[in-house]
Protein backbone atom coordinates (compact mmCIF):
# COMPACT_ATOMS: atom_id res chain seq x y z
CA UNK A 1 0.00 0.00 0.00
CA UNK A 2 2.88 2.33 0.73
CA UNK A 3 4.29 1.66 -2.71
CA UNK A 4 1.01 2.66 -4.31
CA UNK A 5 0.78 5.89 -2.34
CA UNK A 6 4.43 6.69 -3.16
CA UNK A 7 3.78 6.01 -6.84
CA UNK A 8 0.72 8.28 -6.87
CA UNK A 9 2.51 11.03 -4.96
CA UNK A 10 5.62 10.93 -7.14
CA UNK A 11 3.93 11.21 -10.53
CA UNK A 12 1.23 13.86 -11.12
CA UNK A 13 -0.16 11.97 -14.11
CA UNK A 14 -0.90 8.92 -11.98
CA UNK A 15 -2.44 11.18 -9.36
CA UNK A 16 -4.68 12.82 -11.97
CA UNK A 17 -5.82 9.44 -13.27
CA UNK A 18 -6.53 8.25 -9.72
CA UNK A 19 -8.55 11.41 -8.96
CA UNK A 20 -10.58 11.05 -12.16
CA UNK A 21 -11.32 7.39 -11.40
CA UNK A 22 -12.30 8.26 -7.83
CA UNK A 23 -14.65 10.98 -9.09
CA UNK A 24 -16.25 8.61 -11.60
CA UNK A 25 -16.84 6.05 -8.86
CA UNK A 26 -18.17 8.72 -6.49
CA UNK A 27 -20.61 10.10 -9.06
CA UNK A 28 -21.77 6.57 -9.89
CA UNK A 29 -22.51 5.85 -6.24
CA UNK A 30 -24.29 9.18 -5.79
CA UNK A 31 -26.35 8.53 -8.92
CA UNK A 32 -27.43 5.11 -7.66
CA UNK A 33 -28.30 6.50 -4.23
CA UNK A 34 -30.34 9.29 -5.81
CA UNK A 35 -32.28 6.76 -7.88
CA UNK A 36 -32.91 4.68 -4.76
CA UNK A 37 -34.17 7.72 -2.85
CA UNK A 38 -36.46 8.72 -5.72
CA UNK A 39 -37.93 5.23 -6.04
CA UNK A 40 -38.47 4.90 -2.28
CA UNK A 41 -40.06 8.37 -2.17
CA UNK A 42 -42.38 7.54 -5.05
CA UNK A 43 -43.39 4.28 -3.38
CA UNK A 44 -44.02 6.11 -0.11
CA UNK A 45 -46.25 8.66 -1.84
CA UNK A 46 -48.16 5.91 -3.64
CA UNK A 47 -48.58 3.96 -0.40
CA UNK A 48 -49.90 7.04 1.44
CA UNK A 49 -52.28 7.81 -1.44
CA UNK A 50 -53.56 4.24 -1.51
CA UNK A 51 -54.00 4.16 2.26
CA UNK A 52 -55.88 7.46 2.23
CA UNK A 53 -58.19 6.47 -0.63
CA UNK A 54 -58.92 3.04 0.83
CA UNK A 55 -60.00 4.61 4.11
CA UNK A 56 -57.07 3.51 6.24
CA UNK A 57 -55.73 6.15 8.55
CA UNK A 58 -52.08 6.97 7.96
CA UNK A 59 -50.39 7.94 11.20
CA UNK A 60 -46.87 9.17 11.79
CA UNK A 61 -46.28 6.20 14.12
CA UNK A 62 -47.14 3.66 11.44
CA UNK A 63 -44.98 5.50 8.91
CA UNK A 64 -41.97 5.55 11.23
CA UNK A 65 -42.44 1.88 12.11
CA UNK A 66 -42.64 0.86 8.45
CA UNK A 67 -39.69 3.07 7.57
CA UNK A 68 -37.60 1.64 10.42
CA UNK A 69 -38.34 -1.93 9.34
CA UNK A 70 -37.30 -1.03 5.79
CA UNK A 71 -34.09 0.57 7.02
CA UNK A 72 -33.30 -2.50 9.13
CA UNK A 73 -33.86 -4.76 6.12
CA UNK A 74 -31.57 -2.57 3.98
CA UNK A 75 -28.87 -2.62 6.67
CA UNK A 76 -29.01 -6.40 6.81
CA UNK A 77 -28.80 -6.71 3.04
CA UNK A 78 -25.94 -4.18 2.85
CA UNK A 79 -24.04 -6.06 5.54
CA UNK A 80 -24.56 -9.34 3.70
CA UNK A 81 -23.37 -7.89 0.39
CA UNK A 82 -20.36 -6.28 2.08
CA UNK A 83 -19.36 -9.60 3.59
CA UNK A 84 -19.76 -11.35 0.23
CA UNK A 85 -17.58 -8.75 -1.51
CA UNK A 86 -14.97 -8.98 1.24
CA UNK A 87 -14.87 -12.78 1.04
CA UNK A 88 -14.64 -12.66 -2.74
CA UNK A 89 -11.78 -10.15 -2.61
CA UNK A 90 -9.89 -12.25 -0.06
CA UNK A 91 -10.29 -15.36 -2.23
CA UNK A 92 -9.06 -13.48 -5.30
CA UNK A 93 -6.06 -12.08 -3.42
CA UNK A 94 -5.18 -15.52 -2.06
CA UNK A 95 -5.47 -17.02 -5.53
CA UNK A 96 -3.29 -14.33 -7.14
CA UNK A 97 -0.74 -14.58 -4.33
CA UNK A 98 -0.55 -18.34 -4.78
CA UNK A 99 -0.06 -17.91 -8.53
CA UNK A 100 2.75 -15.40 -8.01
CA UNK A 101 4.45 -17.60 -5.42
CA UNK A 102 4.25 -20.57 -7.79
CA UNK A 103 5.82 -18.46 -10.55
CA UNK A 104 8.68 -17.39 -8.31
CA UNK A 105 9.17 -20.69 -6.49
CA UNK A 106 8.03 -23.54 -8.74
CA UNK A 107 7.50 -26.90 -7.09
CA UNK A 108 10.34 -29.34 -7.74
CA UNK A 109 8.85 -32.74 -8.45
Amino acid sequence: MDQLSDLLASDPIYMAVAVVLALIILFGVIKKLLKLVLVVSALLVLWIAYSTWSGNDVSVKSLTDDLQSGVDAMKGKASEVTNQVKDSAIKKIDQKTEEQVNKILPDKK
